[in-house]
């Protein structure tokens, strides 16, 4: 009779929950229980927001029949199943197990995007040498995203072949600076002990990096990060990328899944299953070995409750919610507090949690195909269809991606939604300063903000003007105002900086084996010696995929398989769920 705990119920806890009762490893005398802070909104099921974790599909005044934006994660890039094939594996797999594969549609890039950077409008196919970006570099006169290819150039030794997952595991740890390299850095040096910062400053100089920085859209991208994974990583979003979603939004994959477990749970020989909306784990320790925890619910979730047990217990969490369990126990000097003890607490620090904000509005028509500079949603294929942009820029609104309409149900009147502002890191705290409205106080301290368990907020007005002047500009020009961009129909804000969250997207940190944080970190009594507790992490942050739904996924599959004896979903041998 074995009690199995997960908490967490985002995609590395549904994926653990699901692939467990798949599986057939537990009995009817056996329980399996789910637990969330949050209440998401399953199928059948009445609760705050779309699922589940950081993806939030928000529909048009939240109806489903509405034209929707991803307020949250929005896409993954398609794995053809075959042994070399590039792609997210795991993602894939789960949506053809599901009967999804129907629902899959193209969530196209443009290569040829529309930039509006220090006051100037002018898109990709503009850039030359005799009409350069911007910026006092001579990698000005390319797009920006040629000068991420240009620091690997230089940094990563000549001949190293890094398209094989294996082998870019291998790099993480033991990549070294090229022997030719020139700049601050010693030729033959561990990436893995340079920040990328560091090494783009070194090789761009400082307009070289304002101009990757800001052409790249993604400020996260080019922080002080681990520079081994950093060189990988960045291949991923070049002009005209192609990646997938589900037709009526991503949260529908998670919806699903959900179903399934419950559907699973309900079958004969099934272990008992159990989902605790609204309840978190307030504190958990492992004295020798033995699990016991308290929960606490969403109406008092820093109060906890009676001391309970399990056999085992998986923390499908990010760091920061690992964190707020952590500090329950940390100064309380109790025996076998696991998170707490000191190789632990430095491999939960091994990733740098990453803000991210997305503001999506809805209008009554494409105001912006009929603008001086209106994007130009083109392919790398003229025939590729789901071309939603980015468009990107240095205004604080950083991307906005043009969904356009794409209601389920072919509602009319249409809907046209706008991904307005699409920004990470520096730019969160701009928006987050017009989220309360004039002549009003900040009523919870903002340590205490839970927006993301609750879903999508309505922007004030002072937001919306805000977010109709920056878009005028980038598809008007520099001198346009607000007036050029209708009023929306309706506007809304996600604030992933706030808890649990505390990041919409996580980082590995350098001077860290990042192989040795990813096989350990999965199972963190291993780094306390003389303990054994049968206690897990799973989810993105401590993955080889961060940032995607893929690395909850792969460190999920990765405890299943090494220590709850599931046979792997598909085969490892060319694809590595982890680094080790």
């Amino acid at each position: 009779m074995a009690r199995i705990c997960i908490f967490g119920a985002g995609p590395g806890g549904l994926y653990v929950a699901l692939r467990l009762l798949q599986s057939g490893s537990f009995c009817s005398d056996d329980t399996l229980e789910l637990f969330d802070w949050g209440n998401y909104r399953f199928e059948g099921e009445h609760g705050s927001r779309a699922a589940a974790g950081r993806i939030c599909t928000y529909h048009h005044r939240d109806d489903p029949t509405q034209s929707y934006i991803e307020v949250g994660g929005m896409r993954y890039i398609e794995w053809d199943e075959t042994p070399k094939g590039s792609g997210h594996r795991l993602v894939s797999t789960m949506i053809r197990t599901l009967g999804l594969q129907e629902e899959s549609v193209p969530f196209n890039t443009t290569d040829n995007p529309l930039f509006f950077l220090r006051g100037k409008n002018f898109y990709s196919s503009d850039i030359s040498e005799t009409s350069p970006a911007p910026y006092n570099t001579p990698h000005a006169a390319k797009s920006p995203d040629d000068a991420f290819t240009y620091v690997a150039d230089q940094a990563i030794q000549k001949g190293l072949e890094l398209d094989d997952r294996a082998e870019q595991c291998r790099f993480y740890s033991d990549g070294r600076l090229s022997d030719t390299y020139r700049g601050v850095f010693e030729p033959g040096q561990r990436l893995r002990d340079i920040g990328y910062w560091n090494l783009l400053y070194d090789v761009l100089g400082n307009e070289g990096y304002r101009y990757a920085d800001m052409g790249g859209g993604y400020e996260s991208n080019v922080i002080n990060w681990h520079s081994a994974d950093a060189l990988i990583y960045n291949s991923e979003f070049a002009p005209g990328g192609t990646f997938k979603t589900l037709r009526h939004g991503y949260s529908t994959l998670f919806a699903r899944m959900f179903a399934e477990i419950e559907a699973l749970s309900k079958k004969e020989g099934a272990p008992r299953f159990h989902y605790h909306a609204r309840h978190r784990l307030h504190s958990i320790t492992a004295p020798h070995g033995k699990i016991s925890f308290r929960t606490a619910t969403a109406e008092a979730p820093y109060v906890g409750g009676e001391a309970q047990t399990a056999d085992k217990v998986v923390l499908a969490l990010p760091p920061e919610s690992l964190e707020l369990v952590a500090q329950a126990t940390r100064y309380a000097n109790v025996e076998g507090d696991l998170l707490n003890e000191p190789k632990v607490a430095l491999y939960r620090d091994s990733v740098i949690k990453q803000p991210s904000y997305k503001v999506a509005m809805f209008f009554s028509s494409p105001w912006w195909e009929k603008t001086k500079y209106p994007p130009r949603l083109v392919g790398s294929d003229p025939s590729a269809t789901n071309v939603f942009g980015p468009t990107i820029t240095d205004l604080p609104i950083r991307q906005v991606y043009y969904f356009g309409n794409n209601s389920p149900s072919g509602a009319s009147p249409a809907v046209y939604a706008l991904l307005a502002s699409y920004d990470d890191e520096s730019f969160t705290s701009f928006w987050q300063e017009l989220e309360i409205g004039p002549n009003r106080d900040r009523l919870v301290p903002v340590s205490q903000q839970l927006q993301p368990l609750h879903g999508p907020r309505h922007a004030p007005e002072a937001m919306v003007r805000m977010l109709r002047g920056e878009l005028a500009r980038v598809h008007n020009g520099p001198d346009a105002t607000l007036e050029l961009v209708p009023t929306p129909l309706e506007t809304v804000f996600m604030d992933w900086s706030q808890k649990p969250f505390g990041a919409g997207y996580h980082a590995w940190a350098a001077h860290y084996d990042i192989c040795d944080v990813m096989a350990n970190i999965r199972k963190p009594s291993r780094l306390v010696e003389g303990l054994d507790a049968e206690v897990y992490i799973v989810g993105s942050a401590y993955s080889n995929d961060q940032a995607w739904v893929e690395g909850a996924f792969c460190t999920a599959e990765s405890v299943l398989n090494d220590f709850f004896g599931v046979a792997p979903i598909i085969d490892p041998t060319d694809y590595p769920f982890i680094c080790r």
